[in-house]
Formats: structure tokens, sequence, C-alpha cells
């Protein structure tokens, strides 16, 4: 004879409190620096173009600057200021309709990497148009385009705990 229960809990186990689940830990609070990116907040560095498949394999030329040099030269550390704690620290890029991703500064620093982060605000020589931009964060060599931001407004730096 076969007996089968199912769903039963034991006795014992009624009388222990379940256990309140983890809480978040929140990033801390980022203060380090703050830039609204705007045209006067890009204007002056550099260039350039990279041509990228799109989510829907069209093919497309974006361009406009590195976010690393534009967070250099807002007085992010770059190169061997990149050390120690600061090794921590991080770019929280901020979308118009509440969407973040979070770059390591190493990820944004041509001393330490060939990776391309492009803070864009043209596609195919025309100016982003308005459910795209006018900026946009494009990473070329990720498989996924989860970090490919659109409407951009700011961007934040700060330090993990």
């Amino acid at each position: 004879m076969l007996t089968l229960c199912v769903g039963l809990t034991p006795l014992g186990a009624l009388a222990q409190p379940t256990p309140a689940p983890p809480t978040p830990v929140p990033l801390p609070a980022v203060s380090a620096l703050h830039l609204t990116i705007t045209a006067e907040s890009v204007a002056g560095l550099p260039r350039r173009t990279v041509t990228v498949v799109e989510e829907r394999g069209a093919t497309a030329a974006y361009s406009g600057v590195d976010l690393g040099a534009l967070l250099a030269k807002n007085g992010a550390p770059q190169g061997s200021a990149l050390r120690g704690t600061a090794a921590a620290e991080y770019a929280l890029v901020r979308a118009s309709d509440g969407y973040r991703a979070l770059f390591a500064l190493g990820e944004l620093d041509p001393a330490l990497t060939n990776k391309i982060v492009l803070l864009a605000d043209r596609r195919d020589g025309a100016p982003l148009d308005a459910s795209i931009g006018p900026f946009r964060v494009i990473v070329p060599d990720e498989k996924h385009h989860v970090r490919w931001i659109r409407n951009v407004v700011s961007v934040d730096v700060g330090s993990a705990p």
C-alpha cells in the first residue's frame, strides 16, 4: 500500500517564526559629482563615431563623445588616480523616464580598457529624435543592450560602500 502526503507541514515548523527577507542595501546617496547632460556640457570634447547593430537588427552610425572623457573633464579620477578607494567609484547614468544604468569608472577609462561607452547625440548624421534623445548611451560590445540608455539627462559619480 502506498500513502502519499502532499502539502503537510510538520507541527514543529508551525511554531517557527518566518525569517524576514533580507533588506536590500541601497546604493549610497550619489553626491561626489553630478552632471546634467546638455549640449554645453559635451561641447569641446573629442567626437567619435561607432557603427553598431541595434536591438531590431538595423545597422546605424552613432556619434558623440566618450562618457569617460566627459567625466574626466569634470574631475572624475582616471589613470593612476583610479586606485585604492577610487577603484570602487562608479558612474550612474539616468534617463528622463527614471531608467538607470551603472558603469564602474574603470570601464570608462582609456588607460585601463579599450571599451567604448559613447554618449551619442547623432544617429546616421542626424540629431537623435525625441524618442531616444537628445542623448543616448551606446555600448557597442555588449550583447544585450540593457545599458544603451535613451533620453539621458544626467550622470552621477559615487563610491561603492
